[in-house]
């Protein structure tokens, strides 16, 4: 068990059978401060309330671009094993071509050459 000393400055390795339950007066080695020292209790998990919209939503980002990648390297032999699939690349080459021409008139409306 490590414990610290009242002045912050040291730290000690003690045998944790040496401070009872309720605890006893130790002293400092070093600068000769004394405090009590109680044993150290195990604090049960607390769940933070911290959410990490960002961190979650980069994640998904990240997810969706992976499978994106896999479907358009794999496109071909995925076509032959799931003709449903047309649908899917054709909704996303009217997606990408949109998403273009937004990005072409954004451009353009900040006289940005491209």
């Amino acid at each position: 068990m490590i414990i610290s000393c009242k002045c912050g400055k040291y730290e000690f390795e003690i045998n944790k059978n040496d401070i009872p339950k309720e605890g006893r007066n130790v002293q400092c080695g070093v600068c000769n401060e004394t405090w009590f020292q109680t044993m150290f209790e195990k604090k049960p998990f607390q769940k933070s309330n911290t959410n990490h919209y960002f961190a979650n939503l980069f994640l998904l980002c990240i997810i969706v671009i992976s499978l994106i990648g896999v479907m358009e390297t794999f496109k071909n032999d995925l076509l032959i094993y799931y003709p449903q699939l047309a649908k899917y690349y054709q909704l996303v080459e009217v997606l990408f071509d949109k998403g273009l021409n937004n990005i072409k008139i954004l451009f353009s409306t900040f006289s940005i050459r491209y």
